[in-house]
């Protein structure tokens, strides 16, 4: 490897580590059960609930969020392999010529 390729290299390795340490910053949120419910009651998570204020006193001002909670939704899968169909037609299509052909010979042949 050329000395320029080394120091692409370790620029691209920089970046690609900064990337993963954001990403881990950033983190998954966690949901919290609410005050007062047990694992025994919790059969499902309600659709919405009320909104709950939290407030945050600061020197110069108060702030004041609200946190509501959704149930958790399906996602549906994007297509990772959206040529197989494509694939598998003219693989298909190849394999009927070729029977065809093996049927014709036979006959011809035969």
């Amino acid at each position: 490897m050329s000395k320029k390729s080394h120091r692409i290299a370790s620029r691209q390795a920089a970046s690609s580590k900064e990337r993963k340490r954001k990403k881990k910053s950033q983190g998954p949120s966690r949901r919290s059960i609410p005050a007062g419910v047990t694992p025994d009651t919790l059969t499902e998570f309600p659709t919405e609930t009320p909104a709950v204020p939290s407030t945050v006193a600061t020197p110069e001002r108060q702030i004041t969020s609200q946190v509501t909670r959704t149930a958790p939704t399906v996602q549906k899968e994007a297509p990772r392999y959206q040529y197989v169909i494509a694939d598998l037609r003219k693989t298909s299509l190849i394999a009927g010529a070729m029977i065809i052909i093996l049927i014709v010979l036979v006959f011809v042949l035969g």
